[in-house]
């Protein structure tokens, strides 16, 4: 008979997976309408455009976020929350001036001169995308997994509902842009709703000391799990920004899709399973080692389960599927997602359960480590297809390839933590 804190842990995935399941279903049923609005160029454009917020969002709040749950303290959590929204306040204001004055060398750097007359949609993205965040992870200290899920659904229905009005419009790859922002920003007035008198309340046990103790003592999470955050998203955009500058923005949009659509799987699955498991972990304490332990057995063995069947049906008839639904321009974005399902199962295994074994255990120079091992990885497989002039089939093949080993070790990482706190 399973034991209650996995019962309430798999009724709190249930909850999630079902705002999760039907917000990307809303985005999965909307992508075949959406991709015969637009162009590949302007799916490659949005590629581009959310691989550079992705290399931005660390810094909305240092992840200290990953704080909000932790503490039992409730002076503390609030406190920890507006930390965030200081950080986050100050940060986009940094990004907005920044590229304000400077956005063409800056995007030009990244390779990005596509985005150039865009540039100001990057500060709204950031700040929207550091709200919900926040917002979510206070959710998470009270396991209140109803209200994310009702989030999660709004948010996706919004975004794509844009996207189709926008493009139907004909906005071209400005409605792509919205769309995505409003993506981030649909369903923040609930969460107030929902927190308002809690957060009112809180409001007078706010202040200056109480803040500088929550950046003193989560300073590990600036430390380490920003760069580790920033090196595991540049390791998702560095492909898409090399295949920009070396491929164009045609193929950067077929491969776009293909890493947009088989996230829908990963994130209802990662996002939902991981934010539960965080939140039941963090509760229960890193004294309770061995039922932590136990539990993410049983979590990784059921994650690799529901992973063999979707997957497969990607690897074998990718392409077909793609032609099919998307229409006959994207067949080659079904042939980048066949290779990527290889790397994509172990992910699915381990992401859900990696942030809350490394914070609960307070492993976060081991995240780093981590991280540096991962990009170093993909920067060495996009050199060697760079220097051998791969296809772009290649390219992909091997990245994907390179991305499976570190994820085999990253998930070995895993269990030895455990096993070691167990002792």
């Amino acid at each position: 008979m399973k034991s209650n804190p996995e019962n309430t842990l798999f009724k709190n995935i249930l909850k999630l997976i079902s705002g999760e399941g039907i917000g990307r279903a809303i985005g999965f049923l909307a992508a075949p309408f959406i991709t015969r609005l637009y162009t590949t160029s302007d799916f490659g454009i949005l590629a581009v455009f959310a691989s550079l917020c992705a290399l931005c969002y660390p810094f909305c709040t240092l992840r200290y976020t990953l704080a909000i749950p932790l503490h039992s303290n409730e002076k503390i959590g609030i406190n920890a929350l507006a930390a965030c929204l200081l950080i986050l306040a100050g940060n986009t204001i940094i990004i907005g001036v920044s590229l304000g004055f400077f956005h063409s060398p800056i995007l030009s750097f990244f390779a990005s001169e596509d985005i150039d007359a865009f540039w100001y949609f990057i500060p709204l993205a950031f700040f929207f995308h550091g709200t919900s965040e926040v917002l979510s992870y206070y959710a998470t200290r009270y396991r209140d997994f109803s209200t994310i899920a009702k989030v999660t659904v709004t948010q996706n229905a919004t975004g794509a509902l844009t996207k189709i009005v926008l493009g139907l419009l004909r906005f071209n790859v400005i409605g792509l842009l919205i769309g995505n922002i409003v993506a981030e920003s649909g369903g923040l007035t609930l969460y107030i709703r929902t927190y308002w008198q809690r957060l009112k309340t809180g409001a007078s046990t706010v202040s200056f000391r109480r803040i500088c103790f929550v950046f003193k003592r989560y300073i590990n999470f600036p430390l380490y799990r920003v760069p580790s955050q920033l090196l595991l998203n540049a390791s998702g955009s560095i492909p898409i920004l090399y295949f920009a500058w070396h491929l164009g923005t045609g193929t950067t949009g077929q491969i776009g899709l293909a890493i947009t659509m088989l996230t829908v799987p990963v994130a209802i699955v990662c996002t939902s399973v991981g934010k539960a498991f965080y939140g039941e972990i963090a509760s229960m304490g890193r004294e309770c080692s061995r039922r932590i332990s136990a539990l993410t057995a049983s979590i990784m063995i059921r994650l690799l389960a529901v992973s063999i069947i979707p997957f497969t049906l990607i690897i074998c008839f990718g392409p077909w599927i793609f032609r099919t639904f998307f229409g006959p321009e994207w067949t080659q974005s079904g042939t980048f997602a066949r290779y990527l399902c290889l790397y994509l199962i172990f992910r699915f295994v381990y992401s859900p359960i990696s942030d809350g074994i490394f914070n609960v255990f307070e492993q976060q120079k081991l995240v780093f480590r981590l991280e540096v091992s991962r990009i170093t990885i993909v920067a060495l497989s996009l050199f060697i297809a760079y220097i051998h002039n791969f296809s772009a089939n290649g390219t992909i093949l091997i990245y994907s390839l390179a991305l499976t080993a570190q994820y085999i070790i990253s998930i070995i990482v895993i269990f030895y933590i455990l096993r070691r706190a167990s002792r």
